[in-house]
């Protein structure tokens, strides 16, 4: 990740423009910079998230041909259900 700069001279020269004193003008710009710079290892690049993504859409493919796979699996016992109801059926009217 490119490294954004700060100029915390030129951030503390605008405050004292705009009326600061020189020691909250320079406290106030140092602070600005430890916010702009802190912590960017924890941030995530562009990389990070297509990678994130390409994990993401192979895991729900994963999942729909499980689902795809579970969903046959029960079409098919449902299929064999009515199968043998309608046997048992067929076989007790044949008694009547």
């Amino acid at each position: 990740m490119n490294a954004a700069t700060f100029d915390s001279l030129a951030a503390a020269r605008k405050l004292r423009a705009a009326g600061f004193e020189q020691g909250p003008a320079e406290a106030i710009a140092e602070s600005l910079h430890e916010v702009a710079t802190a912590n960017r290892q924890d941030l995530a690049t562009k990389a990070d998230i297509k990678a994130d993504i390409t994990r993401l859409e192979a895991h729900i493919n994963t999942v729909e041909a499980r689902l795809k796979t579970e969903m046959v699996t029960i079409a098919n016992r449902n299929l064999v259900a009515t199968l043998v109801a309608l046997g048992v059926l067929f076989a007790a009217l044949k008694l009547f």
